[in-house]
């Protein structure tokens, strides 16, 4: 099922296509991002864009 999603930090959720209204996101004002997940995850979108990964030299991905 559709739905829409922010991915301004606040983890906001909609049914219908929309702005985020969290007066503390980043992209309060912003248009939601459409996701088709079926579980919830939302293919990972979620906090995506402030993880940092430290990789050891030996280390592959």
């Amino acid at each position: 099922m559709t739905h829409y999603i922010c991915l301004g930090g606040c983890q906001g959720e909609s049914d219908t296509e929309e702005v985020c209204v969290s007066e503390t996101c980043k992209l309060k004002g912003k248009v939601l991002k459409e996701c088709d997940c079926v579980d919830g995850l939302h293919y990972g979108l979620f906090g995506m864009r402030d993880i940092k990964v430290d990789l050891k030299p030996d280390e592959k991905n």
